[in-house]
């Protein structure tokens, strides 16, 4: 029988193909970049007495499993260039490859799973903020993968006084395309913040945010200011980067104010991949207007054999993207039974 070919080998990727694999389908996984797991890979755990359910223990083990099923062509380097279906009842696509400088094809395809996920941009990531040098500013990408390399005692080299967190940088912004809320930013940047305070007790915490997002059961707000973070509704103007860094904003009562910090995270959001454009022209998708990848149904209909799945078609959490890869796993498997 035909197989199947997953485009992109992140959480969403990996665990769509392991799906399909353990259940009998041949899978041809392909990736970009050396190395699989995407950006997820880098994430940091976040439980400090307990688990903070933060979705990074889904993929534990992931990636090793992929890479030892039998069932699963994995293909690093790798780019899709152009497909062909062969109509005849369910349609069969013939797909050319580029691997490192060299091109091949794979025939017998009757199913395709674009997972190619997203971008999280680190610089320039905000038309109203103005940030005056990146000295003493780091992003929430960058604060993961601090967190995953963090020892029994510390996080950071220098114990810090004062941190400072900026949400919605780069969504909620029409000049960004982004007025859409990435919806992962409240929930990994609150539990870095309890990672943060568990380690470092005495440290000032500040949220400067516009809307806070329900991140567990129960009143999580006030849990989060009984631990003592403080929470400023607004928007920020200017960070001018430096030892301490300072924030400017405007209180509620119209005045300029500022606050010094040693050090100020920007909680950066999900963006659409700058190759949507390339991956929607090859594989007959559209784009919504913030540049994510339709669902293949939506656009060229049940049973054609193409279908996105995780955060190529939209903002998603870790589990969300898991998820998300069993429905679509579950789909083809249907749709292959018939």
């Amino acid at each position: 029988m035909a197989g199947v070919l997953v485009v992109g080998a992140g959480v969403t990727g990996c665990a769509l193909a392991y799906t399909l694999a353990e259940n009998g389908v041949e899978v041809t996984l392909i990736e970009k970049t050396d190395i699989i797991g995407g950006k997820t890979r880098d994430y940091g755990c976040k439980a400090v007495l307990k688990c903070q359910n933060c979705g990074v223990c889904l993929t534990g083990g992931l990636w090793k499993k992929v890479t030892k099923h039998p069932g699963i062509r994995l293909m690093t380097n790798c780019e899709v260039k152009n497909i062909k279906a062969h109509p005849g009842g369910y349609e069969v696509f013939t797909v050319d490859l580029s691997n490192s400088d060299a091109k091949s094809s794979i025939n017998d395809i009757d199913s395709i799973a674009v997972c190619t996920g997203f971008e999280s941009k680190t610089q320039h990531i905000s038309s109203h903020l103005h940030i005056n040098n990146y000295t003493g500013i780091i992003t929430g990408t960058f604060l993961e993968e601090i967190l995953l390399v963090r020892t029994k005692t510390d996080i950071f080299k220098n114990t810090p006084g004062s941190i400072a967190f900026v949400q919605c940088v780069g969504s909620r912004d029409n000049n960004e395309s982004g007025m859409y809320c990435s919806r992962v930013c409240c929930s990994y940047s609150t539990r870095a913040a309890k990672v943060i305070r568990s380690y470092y007790p005495e440290c000032e915490i500040v949220f400067f945010y516009m809307e806070l997002q329900s991140v567990e059961a129960g009143d999580f707000y006030s849990g989060l200011c009984e631990t003592g973070m403080e929470f400023i509704k607004c928007r920020p103007l200017k960070i001018s980067g430096g030892k301490p860094a300072v924030v400017e904003y405007e209180d509620t009562a119209g005045k300029m104010t500022n606050r010094k910090f040693d050090l100020v995270v920007l909680s950066n959001g999900i963006y659409a991949s700058a190759d949507n454009d390339r991956l929607a022209e090859i594989f007959g998708l559209g784009r919504d207007k913030e540049g994510f990848l339709h669902t293949a149904d939506e656009v060229i209909g049940e049973g054609a054999g193409i279908y996105v799945a995780g955060c190529a078609r939209g903002p998603m959490k870790i589990d969300e993207a898991y998820a998300d890869a069993r429905a679509v796993a579950g789909r083809i498997l249907a749709q292959r039974s018939k």
